[in-house]
């Protein structure tokens, strides 16, 4: 097999990353996929309401909230990379000084938007659905007013617990007419069915009537969530990583299969984070189902494919590294890649795909669209940030 192409992708999990040789492309980002995360539970403690604060802070608790990380497994060499960890020791992603020196002002980013740690991967799995909903809430307040509010770079996602639709609904309510918050985000199923089941619609509802698009991002599949694959629970988290885009794959066919998309024509979908090689081979198998059997699934009016190229977009990372650059551009002009794709850097974990990585396996020509064009018509954003107005409050009052 060819050595990649490039350097970072050769380093070990837990190591610093080499300062790019020399920037390839040098216009604006907007980076879809930026992990924020809290120093501990303990941040969130004044934004939950005083029920649930004097719940987590009660005898026995500590001031613990039981959100748990996709999974029980021991990440090899762990999460983030090792530059990313603060001289205080805090976990990776918390540090909004070390996010702009390494991120947000060497590559130039436009904007960039941030989808948690820990909380993402936590909420859909905690088994009492009314603490979620208020750790949800918590998070929130806690991104615009300590991440949204002193860098005007960032934008935020709802965060939802879904095991109540209607109150996910209401929380992204809340923040309607917020253009500082740009889409609802999930993980895992938070009532174990996949997320086109209609008893999730009041959550799309809300997103299409307050103008944000809808985010699911691959794990949250762990604690007393379905497994994250389908023959079962795996045994490594090798096997876990590697397997991590089957539950998205899922929620995806389930959305077209609900006829989700025909009843909310508005509702935009950002598949986070599950790589992109198995879309058109998942695409080409629904069309060809469809045309079979579309008299089970009335309500879907066209095919497949139709729905996710015009109503779905794909983050890069992580790209997958073929052993051919060819081979990998040949599979993305099969999904028309130059207009699904959205560049994501994933930063600050192990496995980060910086601008550079992303320029060296995609045609230059689709450069402006990957980084730039395809996010801010996603998003609704100008394509000149100079054209964008007056920056709104973070804080939804």
């Amino acid at each position: 097999m060819s050595t990649p192409a490039s350097d970072h992708r050769q380093i070990s999990p837990g190591a610093a990353r080499p300062r790019p040789r020399k920037r390839a492309y040098r216009g604006p980002i907007v980076d879809c996929d930026v992990h924020h995360n809290w120093s501990s539970h303990q941040v969130l403690h004044p934004y939950l309401s005083a029920p649930w604060r004097e719940f987590v802070l009660g005898p026995g608790r500590q001031g613990n909230i039981p959100l748990t990380a996709a999974g029980f497994f021991s990440v090899p060499n762990g999460n983030g990379r090792e530059d990313t960890v603060p001289e205080s020791g805090e976990p990776a992603g918390t540090d909004l000084e070390l996010m702009r020196a390494q991120l947000l002002d060497p590559y130039g980013i436009e904007r960039a938007l941030l989808t948690y740690g820990d909380g993402l991967f936590g909420i859909s799995g905690l088994t009492n659905p009314y603490l979620a909903t208020d750790v949800a809430r918590a998070a929130n307040d806690w991104t615009a007013e300590r991440w949204l509010a002193p860098e005007p770079r960032l934008f935020g996602s709802i965060l939802v617990a879904n095991q109540l639709p209607l109150e996910a609904a209401t929380e992204i309510r809340r923040w309607a007419g917020n253009s500082r918050m740009a889409q609802v985000i999930m993980a895992g199923s938070g009532l174990g069915k996949p997320l086109g089941h209609p008893v999730y619609d009041p959550i799309y509802k809300a997103a299409v009537e307050s103008g944000v698009a809808v985010a699911i991002h691959i794990g949250g599949q762990g604690g007393t969530q379905p497994f994250s694959t389908g023959g079962g629970p795996v045994n490594f988290y090798f096997e876990y990583h590697a397997l991590l885009l089957q539950p998205l794959l899922t929620h995806l066919v389930s959305l077209i299969a609900h006829g989700v998309f025909e009843k909310f024509p508005d509702l935009r979908v950002m598949l986070l984070e599950c790589g992109v090689a198995w879309l058109p081979g998942i695409l080409w198998r629904l069309d060809a189902d469809y045309r079979s059997m579309r008299r089970e699934i009335p309500w879907v009016k066209r095919l497949p494919s139709e729905y996710f190229m015009e109503r779905c977009r794909v983050s890069t990372q992580p790209l997958e590294q073929s052993p051919r650059r060819a081979q990998l551009i040949q599979l993305l002009e099969a999904m028309n890649g130059r207009d699904v794709l959205c560049f994501s850097s994933d930063y600050p974990h192990w496995d980060t795909d910086d601008p550079d990585y992303i320029a060296s396996r995609i045609p230059s020509d689709w450069w402006p669209s990957v980084y730039h064009a395809n996010a801010c018509k996603f998003y609704g954003w100008p394509q000149d940030v100079s054209a964008s107005g007056p920056r709104e409050a973070a804080h939804a009052g």
